[in-house]
Order: structure tokens, then sequence, then C-alpha cells
């Protein structure tokens, strides 16, 4: 099976980017909070071992282009991707508000909050679906926007 190739920035992402703490788990790898050093902007950083899962490199590479041609206040924004030795970076905005699995610790999700989840969520699919695009593994990950677009087409 010939791999596709994940498009990268050579640049050591740890010159540009400051990994903080972990803030869960994505498709392909752990999910940190962190921060851009030239402005000190927040960022999401996931990053996946290529050494651990080259089986799944092909998904990751669409992972990276459905993401990379989403350009819609209703779906996260990605900003790039960076390979340092067997790890890939994936640089995404950083969404502040949790999961909804967060959100519901601390009791039942109040029919507000509910409203605010279905929306951000149906808002993303009406994009998605004018682009042509189609979502087969929907997440409502983080409250007010769509952030694990992990198993999309195009």
């Amino acid at each position: 099976m010939r791999r596709k190739r994940v498009d990268t920035d050579p640049v050591d992402p740890a010159t540009l980017y400051e990994k903080l703490e972990p803030v869960g788990r994505g498709s392909f790898g752990q999910v940190y909070r962190g921060q851009r050093r030239s402005d000190g902007a927040e960022v999401a950083i996931k990053v996946a071992d290529l050494e651990a899962s080259p089986d799944e490199i092909e998904d990751i590479q669409a992972e990276i282009a459905f993401l990379a041609a989403c350009q819609s206040k209703h779906v996260v924004r990605y900003y790039g991707s960076h390979l340092k030795g067997a790890h890939l970076w994936i640089i995404m905005e950083y969404l502040a508000g949790g999961s909804v699995l967060d959100l519901m610790a601390p009791g039942a999700l109040t029919e507000e909050q509910i409203c605010v989840i279905v929306h951000g969520v149906l808002n993303a699919l009406v994009f998605l679906h004018a682009e042509g695009k189609m979502h087969r593994d929907i997440k409502g990950t983080c409250a007010g926007e769509w952030v694990d677009l992990g198993r999309g087409t195009g």
C-alpha cells in the first residue's frame, strides 16, 4: 500500500510553540494546550506518534486536508503541521470551553446549554454539507464550535 505524504513545516515546532498541559486525547494522539511563542496566543497541539501508528498516516493526512479546507467560524481553525522526529504536531485553534463531557461533570446540562451545543454542531454541519463534505464521526466535544473532525471526507 502506498502511503500519502503528510505535508509539514520542517521547522522544529518547539521553537514556535510551547507545549503546556494535556487537555485530552484526539483521534490520533494526545492534545495539549499550547502557546505560540511569537505572540503568546493559545493554541491546541495534537501530537501523533507516527511510529506507533504507521497504518494511520493516511487517516492523519485526510484529517489535516479536511481541516485545512474548512474556513468557517463553526469549525476549529487549522494553523499547520510540524514534524519533530516521529511525532507530528498538528496546530489548531484552542477552544477553552472544554468538552461536553467536561461540562457534564458537575451534573446534567440545562436546556439552554444543550441548545448552545446543538446550535454549534448544526452550524458546523450546515457549513460542511454546503461545501460538499460529510462527517462520519460526530462528537460534540466543544460547546459552540465543532472540534473533532477526525473522520471527515471531502
